[in-house]
């Protein structure tokens, strides 16, 4: 028997983008500390939907160690094309 997938957000540090169709349905990408199936809490990229039931479900994202969120944050400080 499969064992149970549990996740607990942590800590939500910001939401990149948010939609809202007219179902009442709003997709966010958001930057989260979060903890899966208790182990240590990684970074996680992902999308979310928020049903307008009020559930909400966890769609495709990446997680990062703390080590790659601050390579991460190197790699887009030093990319010329960002920079106003």
């Amino acid at each position: 028997m499969p064992r149970e997938f549990r996740y607990d957000v942590v800590q939500n540090f910001d939401t990149i983008t948010e939609n809202e169709t007219s179902t009442g349905n709003r997709y966010t990408k958001e930057v989260n500390l979060v903890s899966y199936n208790d182990a240590d809490p990684v970074y996680d990229i992902r999308n979310w939907t928020h049903m307008s039931n009020g559930e909400v479900r966890m769609g495709k994202g990446i997680t990062l160690t703390l080590e790659e969120i601050r390579k991460l944050r190197d790699i887009l400080n030093e990319m010329e094309d960002l920079k106003d």
